[in-house]
């Protein structure tokens, strides 16, 4: 075991969480938060959890630079592909920190998100994109993992508009976690 003065706790969070910019172009998130979502970063400051971030597959597969999207419009062979091998490698990395005793708070979604959201998606009815409960593509090939391999995380989403409420929820993991070890 390390006893180096590491917090050996860790979260990982979609790429957007980290970096606003590469949120697609409609969403006003990056009109409130135009680098990160300050808010989840200085809880986990605050908290010394080390913050482990995602590749983003929409940029990946879409490009920096893309229009607003649902999870319908994303979800084909070869983007389902891309997410899939992205989970495979985060999952690996989740059991990597596991098998050396560091503690995973949770994995960080973005509510909403075609491919990063955990209760909630996006999906295009009849020509308009409404929400609806349901994961985003990366979040379901990450849930499948986990199941199969029976490892406990928690996936919660952040939703810009209970902020206050999502940043409790954090803080409570991370006591959760603190008061185990």
């Amino acid at each position: 075991m390390i006893r180096d003065g590491r917090s050996r706790k860790v979260v990982f969070v979609s790429h957007c969480i980290i970096n606003t910019n590469a949120i697609a172009i409609g969403p006003k998130t990056p009109n409130i938060w135009p680098a990160m979502i300050d808010e989840i970063v200085d809880c986990l400051k605050k908290n010394r959890v080390s913050i482990i971030q995602l590749p983003c597959p929409e940029q990946i597969y879409y490009g920096l630079i893309r229009g607003r999207a649902a999870k319908n419009d994303m979800d084909n062979p070869s983007f389902r592909k891309l997410c899939k091998k992205i989970a495979e490698e985060t999952i690996n990395n989740i059991e990597q920190y596991m098998k050396n005793n560091f503690r995973v708070v949770a994995f960080i979604g973005r509510r909403g998100s075609p491919t990063c959201g955990v209760n909630k998606t996006h999906v295009r009815k009849n020509d308009k994109i409404i929400e609806e409960n349901g994961m985003g593509i990366l979040i379901e090939e990450i849930s499948k993992i986990i199941k199969d391999k029976r490892i406990e995380i928690p996936l919660i989403d952040f939703e810009r508009e209970e902020k206050a409420q999502f940043i409790k929820q954090l803080e409570r993991l991370i006591k959760t976690l603190n008061k185990k070890n």
